[in-house]
C-alpha cells in the first residue's frame, strides 16, 4: 500500500492538502501536542550532520522544551544563561554576551544543517534574529513514520523500527559503493572554512601599541596556521578587509564558510588590552568576542603577544570553541584519507 501511495505521489505530485501543509508555521498549543516537534528535535540532536557544540545543543533543547511546555515567555537571555550556561543570579546580558554569541552560533548550525543534509526534514527549527523562542516550520507533508512512532510506539520501539529500516537499507547498498559513500568524497564533502585575519589595529598614537599590533599579527599567523581545520588568509596593512573577503569568495566559492577575525590593541597604564571578535562574513553575526588582558612590560612584548595569540586560538579551536566543529571535520577527513 505504501509503495502504491509513493508511486502515485511520484506520478501525480503531492495532493492539494499536502501542498497546503508545505512551509506551514506550527504554533505549539494550537491543536499540537508537541510530540512531533520533540521527535524532530531528538533526531536533529542525534544527527552527526548537525554541527553544534554540546553547549549549543543544550541551548536548543532548552528553548524547544520550554516553548512546547507553554513557557515561551520565560525564554530570556537571563534564564538561558542561568539554566543552560550555569551563570549565577548576577548575570547581566549587557556585560556578558555569552547568550547572544551562542545564539548566533546556533542559528548558523541550524542554517547549515537545513541547507544540506536536513533539507528534506518535515519540520525545520529556527531561532529568529532578535529573539530566542524557536519557530517550527512544516516544509512538506507530515512524515508518516514520525507520526506513527509518536502516536502508537514507545520511543524505544520507534528506535528499534528505525534501526531495522537502516539495517535493511544498508544491506541493499552493500552490493555497490555509490559516490556519496566513497571515503575520499566523504572526506571532502564539507569544504574547510576560510578565516580572514584582519590586520591588528590600534587607535592610539603610541609607538608601543603600534609595535604590539604588528607583533600580534605575526603571533596570530603562527598560532592559527597550526590549525588544519581552516584555511587562513591575511589582510595586509594597505589592504581593505572588504576587498580581501570579496576576493576570497570569488576564489573559494559562495558555499564556503568565511569568517573574519578582528583584533585591536590598547595600552592603559601598565595593562595591555587586546580585543578580538569573530564574525560570520555572510550574516555579520558575532560568533565569539572577548578581551585578553596582560601586564605591559616593555621587555616582554614577544611573550605577551604569544600568550594573547595562543589564548585567541584556544577560544577558536579548543573544546567548545567557536570553530571547534571544523576541527572535528578535519580529524574525520584525516582518518578517512589515511585509511
Amino acid at each position: 500500500m505504501l509503495q502504491k501511495y509513493e508511486a502515485e505521489t511520484h506520478r501525480n505530485g503531492v495532493s492539494k492538502q499536502e501542498r497546503k501543509e508545505r512551509s506551514q508555521i506550527i504554533s505549539p498549543g494550537d491543536g499540537s501536542t508537541g510530540e512531533e516537534e520533540l521527535v524532530v528535535l531528538d533526531a536533529l540532536l542525534q544527527s552527526p550532520d548537525f554541527r553544534a557544540s554540546d553547549r549549543n545543543r543544550r541551548f536548543l533543547r532548552f528553548v524547544v522544551e520550554e516553548t512546547l511546555a507553554g513557557r515561551a515567555d520565560r525564554i530570556k537571555a537571563f534564564t538561558i544563561a542561568v539554566d543552560v550556561f550555569g551563570r549565577d543570579a548576577s548575570f547581566d546580558a549587557t556585560v556578558d554576551p555569552i547568550v547572544r554569541i551562542a545564539a548566533g552560533q546556533l542559528r548558523k548550525s541550524l542554517r547549515d544543517y537545513y541547507a544540506g543534509p536536513g533539507k528534506t526534514d518535515p519540520v525545520h527549527i529556527s531561532i529568529p534574529l532578535g529573539a530566542y523562542v524557536p519557530v517550527f516550520e512544516r516544509r512538506g507533508p507530515r512524515n508518516m513514520f514520525v507520526a506513527l512512532a509518536s502516536r502508537h510506539f514507545s520511543r524505544s520501539r520507534s528506535l528499534m523500527v528505525g534501526a531495522g529500516l537502516v539495517a535493511t537499507l544498508g544491506l541493499a547498498l552493500s552490493v555497490a559503493t555509490p559516490f556519496w559513500l566513497d571515503p575520499a568524497n566523504h572526506a571532502n564533502r564539507r569544504a574547510a572554512p576560510v578565516l580572514v585575519l584582519d590586520t591588528a589595529r590600534t587607535s592610539q598614537a603610541n609607538a608601543s601599541a603600534s609595535q604590539l599590533a604588528e607583533m600580534l599579527n605575526d603571533a596570530l599567523w603562527l598560532n592559527v596556521g597550526r590549525e588544519r581545520a581552516v584555511r587562513s588568509v591575511g589582510v595586509r596593512p594597505h589592504e581593505k578587509l572588504e576587498t580581501v573577503v570579496s576576493r576570497i569568495r570569488a576564489m573559494f566559492g559562495a558555499e564556503s564558510d568565511v569568517y573574519e577575525l578582528l583584533t585591536s590593541v590598547q595600552i592603559e597604564g601598565d595593562e595591555v588590552r587586546i580585543y578580538w571578535h569573530l564574525l560570520d562574513s555572510a550574516s555579520r553575526e558575532v560568533q565569539a568576542s572577548s578581551l585578553v588582558k596582560e601586564t605591559f612590560q616593555p621587555a616582554g612584548k614577544a611573550a605577551l603577544v604569544e600568550t594573547a595569540a595562543a589564548t585567541v586560538a584556544a577560544a577558536l579551536f579548543g573544546y567548545e570553541g567557536a570553530l571547534a566543529q571544523y576541527q572535528t571535520d578535519a580529524t574525520v577527513a584525516s582518518h578517512n584519507t589515511e585509511n
